[in-house]
């Protein structure tokens, strides 16, 4: 029998089967107040509890619950922290997080503790509703899942696709008429607690979850070209300036970027990702690139999947050239020895690379 975890809204228990029922309170909001039927949490534990038994359940509050079906709500990251926190002293086995950040800045308050309960615990994490990418559904070590959208597969049915664009290879199917009659439709917030009554069942069944994931049916593998053309429709595309960032060797042209993406966000609170053309490490901000000859579709999809300001380019020198034939960017950066210089339009600055996240804000203004 699975120790579960919600972490949420408040969570009203009088429809739900669970052998036992744990609420705590990691936001600070509505405690001691009735959970209402209809909170996001709710939903979420109903929807676990229509297709799995033999648990116990773990309402942890990180959201307000503003009793209203249809309203996303918002959180805070250290909510998210401390629910996290809770779980590695309550010892779950799964935990869902419906509630994730498409600030990936918020990375590094949650990473570390994210990656110790990966150790003893199975993390699943949703997409983002409007498909950004998202923390921690990100990272390698949590399961990311998003909605059967197009209803492949039956209802509380799971399906694989090891290389999905968003890290949520995950599919689950939540088409089901408890849903319809709340008057919600399935989305990547419901499939994770789908998606979890199926891991509690393998685990009451004696199963391996890890297993049993890599053996299920491939999803129909989809490009990036409709996310695009979604966000595009919906007026939530803009073009980015890029900074093209280059060193004799990649791991110098990937620490400046890094640090100075991390300085932009504390200093200036502007968000800020990267491609790279050396393979991405933990950062979920950095994104590898997959092809050179096939740079333009990959900014494309940073600037409409990735909530960020300004998109940096972090390549080695020696495939300059062939960058440069193919984007337009507002700015060229080359390291040396913790120099830099600065090019831009008929400009060149020179200076310390500890002064590039200055410089780069002071240009682009």
């Amino acid at each position: 029998m699975s120790k579960i975890a919600i972490l949420d809204t408040s969570i009203c228990p009088e429809s739900l089967h669970c052998r036992e029922f744990y609420t705590y309170n990691a936001c600070g909001e509505g405690s001691g107040g009735k959970a209402s039927e209809t909170s996001h949490g709710t939903i979420c534990a109903r929807v676990l509890d229509y297709f799995t038994s033999g648990y116990e359940l773990f309402n942890i509050q990180i959201l307000k619950d503003s009793g209203k079906i249809l309203e996303k709500p918002m959180g805070n990251i250290l909510h998210l922290k401390k629910g996290l926190e809770l779980c590695l002293e309550l010892d779950v086995d799964i935990v869902c997080m419906s509630a994730v950040s498409s600030i990936l800045s918020d990375s590094s308050i949650i990473y570390e503790t994210v990656y110790q309960l990966a150790q003893k615990s199975i993390l699943m994490a949703a997409l983002d509703n409007r498909r950004y990418i998202t923390v921690p559904t990100a990272y390698p070590f949590v399961a990311g899942v998003q909605s059967d959208t197009i209803n492949c597969l039956h209802p509380g049915g799971l399906a694989y696709n090891n290389g999905d664009l968003f890290y949520a290879g995950l599919y689950a199917n939540c088409n089901i008429g408890l849903l319809k009659e709340l008057g919600c439709p399935p989305s990547n917030s419901f499939a994770v607690p789908a998606a979890a009554a199926q891991f509690n069942t393998w685990k009451n069944e004696g199963k391996y979850i890890k297993e049993e994931i890599q053996n299920l049916k491939p999803y129909p593998v989809r490009g990036a070209e409709g996310d695009i053309l979604l966000k595009k429709k919906m007026g939530l595309y803009r073009e980015l300036p890029l900074v093209v960032v280059y060193a004799l060797g990649e791991e110098d042209t990937y620490a400046a970027c890094q640090e100075t993406m991390d300085k932009l966000y504390s200093k200036y609170d502007v968000q800020s990702t990267a491609l790279c053309s050396m393979e991405a490490k933990l950062d979920v901000r950095f994104r590898k690139i997959e092809s050179v000859k096939g740079l333009k579709q990959e900014l494309l999809f940073m600037e409409c999947c990735y909530k960020t300001d300004l998109i940096f380019l972090a390549i080695e020198k020696n495939i300059r050239e062939l960058v440069m034939m193919q984007v337009n960017a507002d700015l060229e950066i080359l390291l040396d020895s913790g120099r830099m210089r600065i090019l831009f339009e008929d400009s060149c600055v020179e200076g310390d690379v500890a002064e590039l996240e200055d410089l780069v804000y002071k240009i682009l203004q």
